[in-house]
């Protein structure tokens, strides 16, 4: 019973440093490029400068934006 008791507040303890971990990251987000995106320059762009992630968007009037997601810094 005892190595039961141990197993499961290991869980417990271990879930609570991983919710502790991720609690108050939020993401960013940034326009880049505001015409002609490139998929694999947006991406390299987004990684050199805010270590996120880019993607290409359509916009309503027709134009290819690159939007960089990335965690937010306090």
């Amino acid at each position: 019973m005892s190595k039961l008791t141990n197993v499961v507040i290991f869980i417990v303890f271990f879930l609570g440093m991983m919710a502790k971990e991720t609690q108050g990251q939020h993401i960013c987000h940034q326009i880049l490029l505001n015409n002609n995106c490139d998929g694999g320059t947006c991406t390299s762009l987004c990684d050199k400068q805010l270590q996120g992630t880019g993607q290409c968007y359509k916009t309503v009037d027709k134009r290819f934006i690159c939007v960089c997601n990335y965690l937010c810094r306090t």
